[in-house]
């Protein structure tokens, strides 16, 4: 295998292919919060079996969806193991110990659950071998570093299109005020649909919730939602229509054309809030 030498030290084999399958990972967590593992397990010279040998007993007892990796060093390997917290790594360590026991080795290894995407690959490695490294052998042991299972704030988009300063107001603190520990809303006002559509700010991936009135003074509401809802990646709004319009013809026009909720000036703005902490809530 070809060697590249990663920063903190002693190289990986294939480092390039572990980066890029690190990098796929974090967009996992990013967009559907799903963790993943780096399992580091400790390799001693006094085993009855090679560094290679141990090496490929513990690939033949990963999953199709995890992947092994050798360390130049050849004092542990490294593990990524996909979809897997601490519980499921240590799951899988309780039955590579049995596979382990006749090599005569007990089973020492770190495991990192990363569930964001905040920390570079390297400092992963490190903080994992740093620690992998203080361990002995006197006994198995599985030792946790909770460094990277914090779990990041989902940050979300809030459009609200509206051209009356007030309602503007109450739309803008209301959801100032749901911002959690877990959520980041970034609030935005557009005095209407042109100038909404004109902007880069709905051009993300990040969910989006659009506040959107019926009657603007450039591209009207019914246009915004035509246009919203023209767009490849349209599952990401949430569209909640606003209007003074009454009629069973209007409500249904708009929702059949995509829009989450209809709501009648005046409406109960309590309703309103509720609505979008469930929104918020699913998506954690």
């Amino acid at each position: 295998m070809k060697e590249t030498k990663n920063q903190f030290g002693n190289g990986i084999e294939n480092f390039r292919d572990l980066k890029h399958l690190y990098n796929l990972q974090l967009a996992y967590v990013r967009k559907k919060g799903i963790h993943f593992s780096f399992v580091l397990v400790k390799y001693t010279d006094d085993a009855s079996a090679s560094y290679e040998d141990f090496y490929q007993l513990v690939k033949d007892h990963l999953r199709k969806s995890d992947f092994v990796f050798a360390h130049q060093s050849k004092q542990y390997i490294i593990l990524l193991l996909s979809i897997s917290k601490v519980m499921e790594s240590q799951s899988f360590l309780s039955r590579l110990q049995s596979a382990l026991s006749p090599l005569k080795m007990p089973l020492v290894a770190v495991i990192a659950e990363i569930a964001n995407s905040l920390h570079p690959l390297e400092e992963v490695l490190e903080a994992g071998e740093a620690k992998l490294l203080g361990l002995d052998f006197s006994d198995a042991q599985i030792v946790a570093i909770p460094h990277f299972a914090e779990k990041e704030r989902i940050k979300m988009k809030i459009s609200i299109i509206e051209n009356d300063p007030i309602t503007q107001s109450i739309f803008s603190n209301l959801f100032h005020n749901l911002e959690t520990a877990e959520q980041n809303l970034e609030v935005k006002v557009f005095n209407d649909g042109l100038e909404f559509v004109e902007s880069d700010w709905y051009r993300s991936e990040h969910h989006h919730i659009v506040v959107l009135n019926d009657i603007l003074p450039r591209k009207n509401g019914f246009e915004v939602l035509h246009y919203l809802r023209g767009l490849p990646n349209e599952q990401k709004y949430l569209i909640l229509f606003i209007s003074s319009r009454n009629s069973e013809e209007a409500q249904l026009y708009c929702l059949e054309n995509g829009a989450d909720a209809y709501f009648v000036r005046p409406f109960n703005l309590k309703i309103f809030e509720i609505r979008i902490k469930n929104h918020l809530r699913r998506s954690r």
